[in-house]
């Protein structure tokens, strides 16, 4: 294969002098060169460093706790604004449903309950496609990781994605 990367290349990317000091942080780059890499390289410094699987792991787990933290701040963010939501429609309803108040003026407030409910189903369709686009990252770190890994190694690697 052209263009397959050397072992100074590799170093120099992950700026280490040698694959012995491949570190935690490190791992996810070097995991997603492996696919460029040519193939006595990548076993050649698997084998320099032992602990690669622990420290897969490891790093997998740092990341998985990161991507929950970010959701459930998310969560918590967006529970607040949907609280707002629900206060305003409230305060709106409870202004439309009193029995001095003119047709035109409970139209408004109607009106105002519409726009509240529209700006509540805009955040939520965000919050989809954020939360989407968070597990689109933890699925493509695992499989640059555990995809590369087995290439190297003589794994099959022809994994088939489900369509979204």
């Amino acid at each position: 294969m052209a263009n397959q990367l050397t072992e100074v290349e590799v170093l120099r990317k992950l700026g280490i002098p040698d694959f012995r000091h491949l570190s935690k942080d490190k791992v996810m780059s070097f995991a997603s060169m492996l696919q460029d890499m040519d193939p006595e390289v990548a076993k050649k410094a698997l084998e320099q460093f032992p602990e690669f699987a622990k420290v897969s792991l490891q790093a997998m787990t740092d990341y998985k706790e990161t991507l929950n933290k970010t959701l459930e701040k998310d969560k918590d963010s967006s529970n607040r604004v949907y609280d707002a939501y629900d206060q305003i429609i409230s305060t709106l309803r409870i202004a439309a449903e009193k029995e001095d108040v003119p047709f035109e003026e409970k139209q408004f407030y109607i009106n105002k309950m519409v726009e509240v409910a529209q700006m509540a189903d805009k955040k939520d369709s965000e919050n989809k496609k954020y939360n989407w686009a968070v597990l689109g990252q933890a699925a493509l770190a695992a499989v640059v990781l555990v995809g590369g890994t087995a290439a190297v190694l003589g794994g099959k690697t022809d994994i088939k994605l489900p369509k979204l």
